[in-house]
């Protein structure tokens, strides 16, 4: 008995090092080929390729050029002229002649025309306003790119780090598939514990939960990109991305007050309240120049109806400014004034205070992950299947073993995050300076 006991341990064991050992090989096996297995209308993207689709195709900028095209046609309307009035008036009945609508020498025809010539410079001055709107517009353009842009990058490279972390959890919900398989069939013979089975059972159904999670944001930062880029098919996006390319900016190196300075030159949200007082000082002067009466010039003919035959007149009309100088529109003007002077100053402390943040914040990610870098060395990521190995020869428990795959899976995902937290901090910084620090990278 002793021996056939030992013998049938010694079964179990080299059956159960054959499953670990073909586990390992088929999961290092399904790893890269799921990598490279794509549906067929997935579009592989680089950074750059996504930023063209989206200059000529998204459909918000496109509608935001429509905006600038209106504020210049606003620019031609206030050139123009008021068209002149001209009235006529014509006898209905000619008594005398009995005769009606008589349009003959007898009968009775009255032609006037005016013409209205705006004062004190009220037309010059509605130019003045069109053209700060023509900026204004344009500088809302500007500020509505940088905002996509900035929404268009971090989706990107969301997306790519959250497909990383997919990828971690497929080979282990493949191990550990297999894994249940192997000791289900196991637990039928009676060689391993129900309690065994059901931890490995707990590990994979709490990894296909997390997973889920994970490709429920996957699929916003895709849904999200398809729009950014104005993929009316709706392509599946994967991005090809060099994150070697982020190593060679050194925050170290950047200056606050520098950064601070481009950011007061280059924020177009800045400029546009900049613009927002001078508009409200345009709109002050027109307000004081609407005290002033237009003239209406004109002149008019009449043919039987005044005290001469073929009358003829030289008419000029304005308002009397006696009761309305325009007192309350004059004194919301100047209330406007101070009040966008305030907004930009709130809006010009904001913007410090957003690049400070943003310093900062990728200062200290960018030192978390250097240093964090030299811990993940490429003998880390083959830590699996060590793991797998370690069990196989028993040199650790069923539950280290599991212990292990969850601190190799959550250390994993969370340097994926690392990165991602890293990139993002340094688009904040390009965002909030209005700057680019991946030019000429």
């Amino acid at each position: 008995m002793g021996l056939k006991s030992c013998f049938r341990k010694n079964i179990r064991l080299l059956l159960l090092k054959s499953i670990f050992l073909s586990l390992s090989v088929f999961c290092s096996t399904l790893s890269i080929k799921a990598q490279n297995k794509l549906p067929a209308d997935t579009v592989i993207l680089s950074l750059r390729d996504a930023e063209k689709l989206f200059l000529e195709k998204n459909f918000e900028l496109l509608a935001a050029k429509y905006e600038i095209n209106e504020a210049d046609a606003a620019i031609i309307q206030a050139k123009l002229w008021d068209n002149p009035n001209l009235n006529i008036e014509q006898g209905v009945y000619n008594p005398a002649a009995k005769s009606w609508f008589d349009v003959t020498a007898t009968g009775e025809t009255a032609v006037s025309i005016q013409q209205l010539i705006y004062l004190a410079g009220k037309r010059n001055k509605k130019i003045r306003i069109g053209k700060v709107n023509a900026e204004i517009a344009r500088y809302q353009f500007y500020d509505l790119l940088r905002t996509l842009r900035y929404e268009l990058t971090t989706s990107f490279y969301e997306l790519y780090f959250l497909e990383q972390s997919v990828s971690v959890y497929d080979r282990e919900i493949t191990a550990s598939k297999k894994l249940v398989d192997a000791y289900s069939v196991e637990y039928q013979k009676g060689n391993v514990s129900f309690n065994d089975l059901a931890r490995l059972q707990a590990l994979q159904f709490g990894l296909e939960n997390e997973k889920i999670e994970l490709l429920k944001d996957a699929n916003e930062k895709q849904s999200n990109l398809v729009l950014l880029t104005g993929d009316t098919l709706s392509r599946p996006i994967k991005p090809f991305v060099e994150i070697s390319v982020y190593d060679k900016i050194n925050p170290d190196s950047l200056k606050l007050d520098q950064l601070i300075a481009s950011g007061l030159k280059n924020r177009y949200d800045l400029k546009i309240a900049e613009d927002q007082v001078q508009y409200e000082q345009a709109n002050l002067a027109l307000e004081k120049a609407m005290r002033t009466p237009d003239l209406t010039i004109g002149g008019s003919w009449d043919r039987q109806g005044s005290y001469v035959y073929n009358y003829n007149a030289l008419t000029l009309g304005f308002d009397l400014p006696i009761w309305n100088h325009n007192q309350g529109n004059i004194k919301i003007a100047e209330n406007k004034i101070e009040e966008s002077k305030i907004l930009r100053n709130e809006n010009e402390l904001e913007v410090k205070n957003d690049i400070k943040k943003a310093f900062e914040q990728l200062i200290e990610t960018d030192h978390l992950y250097r240093a964090s870098l030299q811990k993940f060395d490429s003998k880390y990521y083959d830590m699996l299947d060590g793991i797998i190995l370690a069990y196989q020869n028993r040199t650790i428990s069923l539950l280290e073993f599991i212990d292990y795959i969850e601190t190799y899976k959550n250390s994993k995902t969370e340097f994926y995050r690392l990165q991602n937290n890293r990139i993002d901090a340094v688009e904040d910084l390009n965002m909030a300076a209005g700057i680019d620090l991946m030019k000429n990278k």
